[in-house]
């Protein structure tokens, strides 16, 4: 069985794949990317490197700069640290007027249409979430935390009283007291996600 086909207008598809929609539509009048009866196209195709496989270059037509004056930043560090000031360097040298050749400009292009579409299909699948939400969930996960911190001494005062012969509310007292000092220390819950 194979799997569903999840068909996209050209528009839609054009945003999944960064680009324009008028070269998705002369793309599907030439025939060089397939369409449903319905004038659909499979959002599977997008960041596939269809652009590639169509590209015709002129004669004479600027072909980017010399590439070995400039290369694409390259994600395959084992730094992730590393990947970012690569790209920053790119980005700097594009907007000094140092521009990659057209083959390296496409697979620059490739790649971050890729990984956008993969951050969209990770997201959808529940693999990623907002940091606004993760923080919603911690601050709300430790507030419950101090809750039940709070209620343990009237819990367990009284049964730590009765096994030590003793009146409950000095024990109260005392676990109260040593249970916030404690609260105090840990402070406010704060979920660094940011780099420093």
């Amino acid at each position: 069985m194979s799997a569903p086909v999840n068909l996209v207008s050209a528009r839609e598809f054009a945003r999944l794949d960064g680009c324009n929609d008028k070269l998705v539509r002369n793309a599907i009048k030439a025939g060089k990317l397939p369409v449903s009866g319905d004038g659909k196209i499979d959002a599977a195709l997008a960041g596939t490197g269809w652009r590639r496989q169509n590209r015709r270059t002129a004669d004479g037509a600027d072909k980017g700069a010399d590439s070995s004056k400039m290369s694409a930043p390259s994600t395959a560090s084992a730094d992730p640290g590393a990947a970012v000031v690569q790209i920053d360097d790119f980005i700097s040298k594009v907007l000094a007027g140092q521009f990659l050749s057209m083959t390296d400009a496409e697979r620059v292009k490739e790649n971050g249409a890729a990984a956008k579409n993969l951050l969209v299909a990770m997201k959808e699948a529940g693999d990623v979430i907002d940091i606004e939400v993760a923080e919603t969930v911690l601050f709300n996960q430790a507030r419950q935390f101090r809750d039940a911190w709070m209620n343990w001494p009237a819990r367990v005062g009284p049964l730590i009283a009765a096994e030590l012969g003793v009146p409950p509310d000095p024990v109260l007292e005392a676990l109260n007291k040593h249970v916030q000092q404690q609260l105090n220390d840990l402070g406010d819950p704060d979920a660094a996600f940011e780099d420093d």
